[in-house]
């Protein structure tokens, strides 16, 4: 279990137009990061606006899609001009007056301020008990519920994942949570895995060109072989096409929404993995997954 196949017929429907578009019309939009991702350290021209799922492009195209830019001037290495104040005269530097200036004289009252100002400010210790306040983390005290907000489909299907495969959720997890987005949405891409892989990295082309954790096809515009077979880029692409494609995900079956995006020959077939996605998604947020 886990990949699908296409029935040919659907596939030609496709190919040769009969639905509405094409179920993988990627538009090229992503601008280059100004941060470091796991997946723009290997891949760096991937750019802010798919990491942020921005819509780029005419109605039916894919805005999220895996592309690329190569503007110069922008990202980490672009130079920045920093402002600083004049460095201070340092003292028994004598001070030279300008034509027609008085050169002012310190007072003995006003150096002995100074003085002991310095000598305050050099024997102050910084508080042992001051500390820096983290970030609350959004995804903190994660429920079941949240995680499974519409009610499952059909019967539920289960199998117990190696330590690779809990590797792959937990990148499909990160990369959801890295993106701001509902951790539904990483029980989705899960989901989408599991049949399409059973949440393994294809690195064979199966199914025509399919490859990676969600069988993305190079042919249809998902990226290249290399970029697919990464788990990293895979579950970007996934996400960034769920934006699009689902963006009322929350409201929805979670079939209904991983068909949107993959366009499967089996619809439904997502939905018998919904519980142990949530499942697993939970265990990991929770950081009771296996190791």
């Amino acid at each position: 279990m886990g990949s699908h196949r296409k029935p040919k017929a659907q596939e030609e429907a496709y190919e040769y137009g009969a639905f509405e578009h094409s179920p993988y019309e990627h538009s090229k939009v992503l601008a280059k990061a100004g941060d470091e991702r796991p997946w723009t350290r290997r891949f760096p021209a991937i750019t802010v606006a798919a990491l942020a799922g921005t819509v780029v492009g005419g109605p039916g195209g894919v805005a999220a899609a895996m592309a690329f830019s190569s503007a110069s001037g922008s990202g980490p290495d672009a130079s920045v001009s920093v402002a600083t104040a004049p460095a201070p005269v340092p003292s028994g530097v004598p001070v030279l007056a300008l034509p027609n200036t008085a050169v002012p004289t310190p007072s003995a009252s006003a150096s002995a301020s100074a003085s002991a100002s310095a000598s305050a400010s050099a024997s102050a210790k910084p508080s042992p008990t001051a500390t820096k306040t983290a970030p609350a983390n959004p995804y903190a005290h994660t429920t079941l519920s949240e995680l499974e907000p519409t009610a499952l489909y059909g019967a539920q299907t289960i199998f117990t994942p190696s330590a690779t495969q809990w590797q792959n959720a937990r990148i499909i997890v990160q990369v959801a949570e890295q993106r701001g987005m509902p951790l539904y949405a990483a029980v989705i891409a899960t989901a989408t895995a599991m049949q399409e892989s059973q949440l393994t990295n294809l690195t064979t082309a199966t199914n025509a060109d399919s490859l990676g954790l969600f069988q993305q096809r190079p042919s249809q515009g998902w990226g290249t072989a290399a970029q697919l077979t990464d788990p990293y880029y895979a579950s970007n692409a996934f996400l960034a096409a769920l934006n699009v494609y689902a963006s009322h995900y929350m409201t929805i079956s979670l079939w209904e929404s991983a068909q949107a995006v993959q366009r499967s020959g089996y619809p439904t077939a997502y939905a018998q993995w919904e519980s142990q996605a949530a499942n697993m998604v939970l265990a990991i947020v929770n950081g009771t997954a296996p190791k």
